[in-house]
């Protein structure tokens, strides 16, 4: 009875393979017990015919096809398999003589579980930049990785990414594989990644096994790893990313929104040319073994490397996508989030920095729409996050906190006319109160909206989250007050609304650990006051935001905007000014002053 069948694909690789089939061959296991399946993708090097010339005691089966890459080389593998466990390597994996004894016995007890042993970079091998970015990138990755580690839906994957992105040297039940439909054909590089995000959906638990190591043999160069893989991992992050939304933020190509806006022009223009200028680039590369070895050389090359792999990439995925719009639209966006408290005229006692007068806001509001800013609600923004469903170009989020009753009487209605949504934040248990949080600190008393001024508004584009119950400084409460306050707010609103608000804004800004972690439980996105932009990546529960408050002039607001935080050195320079003025005013009073005298 098979037990373990071993599937390689292959592509031109008879010498290399010569080195490590042999250690597959000599394995200490039952010898009936595992069959090893070569799926030859189409190769000319004669590697079928020197495949047929072995005589190994286990049973081998030698798949011939036409060069259609390592998904589809491996989905025919599967199909000719008789194991109850599959092995996945690549042909250039040196194996230690144990390594289907471990697998195999990994697998006992009736949960489906996928076993990952760690890929070192083997000592031999061509000297290459690419190589040296692979060791780096294996040693400090599976040195870090827990052995206890067990990762199951809906565990978060971010310090475990390559267990569930690498399903080479996995062992895994057959019936589990042929249950998610295999590879992606399509996907011409991470396509395991792809088939392993499908597995983690479909349940199956991920185990890292640190003894099943095994060694590549790397025999690549730097300009073929561009040219080959880095272009259809550029293409293959895109399908990826489109077939699980919710994975983007692990994409090569997530990151380039959080760089500054001249590095992104830069390589915008460098996609979008029609002649790419990555030979150019990777031209010094041709010289790599004799570079490697001088420090200042190495360190040259490898900023080479990173720099031409990076446009490479984008340039595949922009194919792949369309355009550098449409890819920008996917991966790029970023979205300023505007706070604001009260609106309206400024009323007895109040904190007179939380109040932007009506006349103000629209003046805002008006260039915002004149820059061809276009409001979204924090529910688009998580649809955008968790589906990837189309924003415009260049959205914002207006946000209010405490849903104070002017707001709903001058901003909602300014809103409504320049067809912008926004987000008003309701402390639930003060609903058609008073703010009892400024009151108890000496502010004068303010009203708040009433149920039926939320469920107005709700019913004409305003979006309405919690704030808590009572406005309670989340960081001094026990955790179970602070889930009576979160969770009691998404409550009230629920049974407000008939629906459960998808988002929630931190009272006073402030969270802890407790606060944070009950939010996530509670609601879709969560906001705090902390400046800065959002992007692809920024923790859907720690939202930026952008305070405006009645000192902004309109300049500083649009710096605020395109900046996403404000703009310290304006401040500075409206107080140096205004007290340079002050100060001419009184020598110049001082003089004439004197001269009277």
């Amino acid at each position: 009875m098979i037990r373990i069948s071993v599937i390689i694909p292959t592509f031109n690789r008879r010498r290399v393979l010569e080195r490590t089939l042999p250690l597959l061959f000599s394995q200490d296991f039952p010898a009936d017990a595992y069959e090893v399946i070569v799926v030859v993708d189409g190769s000319t090097d004669g590697t079928r015919t020197w495949l047929e010339s072995l005589r190994p005691s286990c049973a081998l089966t030698i798949i011939n096809g036409e060069h259609r890459g390592a998904g589809a080389a491996r989905n025919a593998g599967m199909k000719a398999a008789r194991g109850e466990l599959i092995l996945f390597l690549d042909d250039d994996l040196l194996c230690k003589p144990d390594l289907l004894k471990l697998h195999t016995a990994s697998h006992s007890g009736s949960e489906r579980r996928i076993v990952h042993g760690p890929i070192y970079v083997d000592p031999g091998g061509t000297p290459s930049f690419i190589r040296l970015v692979t060791e780096s990138f294996y040693e400090s990755y599976y040195r870090s990785l827990d052995p206890e580690m067990q990762l199951r839906y809906p565990d978060p994957v971010d310090e475990q990414l390559s267990v569930l992105s690498s399903l080479i040297n996995s062992s895994i039940p057959r019936d589990a594989l042929l249950e998610c439909g295999g590879f992606d054909e399509e996907i011409l590089a991470a396509e395991d990644y792809e088939l392993g995000i499908r597995l983690y959906k479909n349940g199956c638990i991920f185990r890292f096994l640190p003894a099943a190591e095994v060694h590549e043999h790397y025999v690549k160069t730097s300009q073929q790893h561009l040219s080959g893989a880095a272009r259809a991992l550029g293409a293959g992050d895109l399908r990826i990313s489109r077939k699980h939304p919710e994975f983007r933020i692990h994409s090569s190509l997530s990151g380039l929104a959080e760089s500054s806006s001249i590095k992104r022009f830069i390589l915008s223009v460098l996609v979008k040319s029609r002649v790419s200028l990555v030979p150019l680039l990777s031209f010094p590369l041709r010289w790599e073994r004799w570079m490697i070895p001088v420090p200042i050389f190495r360190k040259f090359g490898l900023r080479l490397l990173a720099l031409s792999e990076r446009l490479v990439r984008l340039r595949s995925a922009a194919k792949a996508a369309g355009s550098w719009s449409q890819l920008r639209q996917e991966f790029i966006l970023h979205c300023p989030a505007l706070l604001y408290h009260h609106v309206g005229p400024k009323r007895p006692d109040m904190y007179v920095s939380l109040n932007v007068s009506a006349k103000k806001f629209e003046q805002q509001i008006r260039w915002l729409v004149s820059r061809g800013y276009q409001g979204i609600s924090p529910s688009d923004w998580l649809h955008w996050l968790r589906e990837g469903e189309e924003l415009p170009p260049k959205p914002i989020l207006i946000t209010f906190d405490d849903a104070y009753a002017d707001t709903a009487e001058y901003a909602l209605p300014v809103l409504q006319r320049y067809g912008f949504p926004a987000a008003v934040y309701v402390v639930s248990a003060r609903v058609a109160a008073t703010n009892t949080w400024d009151e108890s600190q000496g502010s004068g008393t303010l009203r708040l909206m009433t149920a039926e001024q939320i469920q107005h508004w709700a019913d004409n584009g305003i979006e309405f989250g919690g704030h808590s119950r009572t406005h309670a400084d989340l960081v001094t409460l026990t955790p179970s007050e602070c889930k009576t306050e979160i969770d009691g707010s998404r409550l009230d609103l629920e049974a407000l609304l008939g629906q459960a608000p998808e988002s929630f804004a931190y009272p006073f800004g402030h969270f802890n650990e407790v606060a944070y972690a009950q939010a996530s439980s509670a609601f879709g996105l969560a906001f705090s006051t902390i400046e800065g932009m959002n992007y692809l990546r920024t923790d859907r529960h720690l939202l930026r935001r952008i305070y405006v408050g009645p000192s902004h002039s309109l300049l500083e607001f649009a710096f605020n905007v395109y900046r996403g935080r404000s703009v310290q050195p304006l401040n500075d320079l409206r107080i140096k000014l205004a007290l340079r003025t002050r100060l001419k005013r009184a020598l110049h009073s001082i003089s004439r002053k004197t001269k009277t005298d």
